[in-house]
């Protein structure tokens, strides 16, 4: 399989953002994010509004990059958080009437940088998994009687203060994980996120690609139900080791397949209005192959015979269709069929 390349637009999109290639391998691609483009994503992220009725209220701004510690995967990042709280009363007795929710009357300010530590690791579908802990809360500025009543609550006001902080934390996370998916969405196209490395300097990400051998576009089909259409489930047999697909897979399952979820959805029967064509099924000696050209492609010499028509599929786009692809696995000849432009990564 032949490195990725990358295209001039997408060249020049990754180095307006800061990003690099240093290396792309036969199974890997490298992509390097620096700390001048994190801290830029980290800037960026919007305030982050808080409340609890009648009892505190505030946002969460002024997000900064302060370092990558290597040693311990983490991201050190501070924020603000400016706020009013409604201090409680010191004897039930002298509330005499009942508080209005919507008075400012009582409300008290305060402010508290907060530190936090934020861990990125790549999950299992590929994208990136944030893990935030708050990791000190200090007091910046606190208002009049406020102050006077954070030294008299002691512990109990650093608990709403850090209640605050860890309810935004994972907030925080999700935002963050949405400006980096926003801006490295382009990465998919080399592989799924299977390792990141930390350094002072930035992180660089590691993609993992297919090394099964593109063979085109089989057709286009549909990722989700449309109507008229079918689910076309792939088996997989164990034993054999090659796939099989199907609109009716009845019985497969005491021929050994086991069931590999849907690959796509298609219709049924040989064509519909005349815009669709038949993926026809080919039985060889080692395993089924499918093609919508009649004579499949000159598989007959190989010992293949026609077992029919599979189902009914776009042989152009289509609007909501997607291409379906077919790849050949070079160490034991044997083919896969998927939607993923990369075939979900098959090893």
């Amino acid at each position: 399989m032949m490195a990725p390349r990358v295209s001039w637009k997408t060249a020049i999109l990754f180095a307006s953002a800061g990003l690099f290639f240093p290396a792309f391998g036969f199974a890997a691609a490298e992509i390097k994010l620096d700390k001048d483009f994190l801290s830029g994503v980290i800037e960026k992220v919007p305030a982050i509004p808080y409340q609890k009725d009648g009892q505190y209220k505030g946002t969460v701004r002024r997000f900064r990059l302060l370092a990558i510690d290597a040693k311990s995967r983490r991201f050190e990042v501070g924020c603000q958080v400016d706020g009013e709280f409604r201090p409680p009363t010191a004897s039930p007795l002298k509330e005499k009437k009942p508080r209005n929710e919507d008075s400012t009357e009582n409300w008290k300010s305060f402010r508290f940088d907060v530190r936090m530590g934020i861990n990125v690791e790549p999950g299992r579908d590929g994208a990136p998994r944030f893990k935030v802990e708050v990791e000190e809360v200090k007091r910046r500025e606190l208002e009049g009687f406020a102050g006077a009543l954070a030294k008299i609550l002691g512990r109990s006001f650093d608990q709403v203060v850090i209640q605050v902080a860890d309810g935004k934390a994972s907030q925080f996370g999700e935002k963050i994980n949405a400006e980096i998916l926003k801006r490295v969405k382009s990465f998919r196209e080399y592989g799924v996120l299977c390792a990141i490395d930390y350094a002072a300097s930035g992180v660089v990400l590691h993609f993992d690609v297919t090394r099964l051998k593109s063979e085109g576009i089989v057709g286009y089909v549909y990722p989700e139900p449309r109507p008229g259409t079918v689910a076309l489930t792939r088996w997989f047999h164990p034993r054999q080791g090659h796939h099989y697909y199907t609109t009716t897979p009845e019985g497969l399952e005491r021929q050994g397949y086991v069931a590999e979820g849907v690959a796509c959805y298609v219709f049924a029967g040989t064509t519909k209005g005349g815009d669709t064509i038949p993926l026809y099924r080919w039985r060889g000696p080692k395993e089924p192959f499918y093609t919508t050209t009649p004579n499949g492609e000159g598989v007959r010499r190989a010992g293949f015979r026609l077992e029919g028509i599979a189902c009914a599929l776009y042989p152009d786009e289509k609007p909501e269709t997607v291409p379906f692809y077919r790849f050949l696995n070079p160490r034991n000849g044997k083919h896969f069929y998927t939607m993923h432009k990369y075939a979900e990564f098959a090893k």
